[in-house]
């Protein structure tokens, strides 16, 4: 089979009239160049110039193969053209948005190991426990909680379902001991949220388990409920994968039945067009798929710190 940089020779030499000629555009040695037609000659069993005083004419058989040595070199320029595209593609930045117990847990890892297989993208990371406007362009890829994700301009992958559960510290314990069950929180001190996470659904309906509980403190966000309870100023509910994380946090009980977050990874329209980003999400939900245990607080503790240590 013969060589394409042999195609690209006959090419060149086509094109300018003589093998030196041909060298000097390739940047070749004459001798290669001519060492290298006669080996393409060999190959095809065909004599494609004639050689004079004046230069390299075609023959009546390198005339009709001319064509086709044409049609190669258009594909294969289409090949490198297509290829640098798309490494030009895979580079660049992706500005990545999630809430902060998100970002300090998963982020980092996930954004870490995608770049040891693309090492030409960089990420801006954007930690917020609002939601960001993907479609004007304030972040390219979301991490966001919620059973259903609105806005006809999102692309979503799910992501596994996060459970919550109640955490205590040692210190809480000794003082108060710790209930075994939803429906022995009473008299226990909580720490209730506040701010834009109160909507949240599984917060309303953790609320409203806890009519008889003592209110001791509020927290606007996760990492901040986490350092309360660990302080021992009372109870709290925190997402599995950050409170089984804690080694000096209990948790109370399995996760109670509604207390699940829906989880997606989502970018817009426009930023899917982008194959770093279409690549960065579906790498992530890859990722995350096996840790659906883990995350829907199934394992006890110390398997869920193994599961997300190991990703």
């Amino acid at each position: 089979m013969y060589d394409w940089n042999d195609i690209r020779i006959f090419l060149a030499i086509a094109r300018t009239g003589s093998a030196l000629a041909a060298a000097r555009e390739l940047r070749l040695n004459q001798t290669t160049v001519t060492r290298r037609i006669d080996a393409l000659e060999h190959t095809l069993g065909a004599t494609l110039f004639t050689r004079g005083a004046r230069g390299s004419d075609l023959t009546e058989l390198g005339e009709a193969l001319l064509p086709h040595a044409h049609v190669m070199e258009h594909a294969a320029l289409a090949l490198d053209g297509e290829a640098g595209r798309l490494h030009r593609d895979q580079g660049g930045e992706i500005r990545v948005t999630a809430p902060e117990a998100i970002m300090a847990t998963f982020v980092g890892t996930l954004t870490t190991r995608y770049r040891e297989q693309h090492p030409n993208v960089r990420f801006d990371y954007v930690s917020a426990e609002h939601r960001l406007d993907l479609a004007m362009g304030e972040a390219d890829v979301a991490f966001r909680a919620g059973g259903e994700l609105t806005g006809d301009t999102l692309v979503c992958l799910a992501l596994p379902d996060i459970a919550w559960a109640v955490y205590g510290s040692a210190a809480y314990a000794r003082r108060s001991g710790l209930p075994e069950s939803i429906d022995r929180l009473t008299g226990h001190s909580i720490i209730a949220y506040a701010g834009p996470i109160t909507g949240m659904p599984h917060i309303k309906s953790f609320m409203a388990m806890v009519p008889g509980c003592e209110k001791v403190g509020t927290s606007n966000n996760v990492p901040n409920m986490a350092g309360m309870i660990r302080a021992g100023v009372g109870l709290g509910l925190l997402p599995c994968l950050v409170g089984d994380l804690q080694t000096d946090l209990i948790r109370c009980f399995m996760p109670p039945a509604g207390l699940i977050t829906p989880w997606w990874i989502v970018t817009s329209r426009e930023a899917n067009n982008l194959r770093r980003v279409r690549d960065f999400m579906v790498f992530s939900a890859d990722q995350l798929r096996p840790l659906r245990g883990a995350l829907g607080g199934k394992l006890d503790p110390a398997q869920t710190r193994a599961m997300i240590e190991g990703l």
